[in-house]
């Protein structure tokens, strides 16, 4: 799911793989279409536990 949700915000991220099934994974992530509901619960829990999803690439969301 974060990956979905980095590709949701726009962004292409970089993806440090160890296994093939990591890649397989990041891969399969293009295929998961978050909705804006989904995104703002996944923030919302993240603001919870202190993590800061905005980085300074990010543009606010309207």
């Amino acid at each position: 799911m974060p990956i979905a949700w980095a590709i949701a915000k726009g962004t292409l991220p970089i993806i440090g793989a160890t296994k093939v099934h990591h890649v397989e994974d990041a891969a399969d992530a293009v295929n998961i279409e978050l909705s804006d509901g989904e995104i703002k619960i996944m923030e919302e829990l993240a603001d919870k536990a202190n993590v800061n999803t905005i980085r300074i690439w990010e543009k606010e969301m309207k």
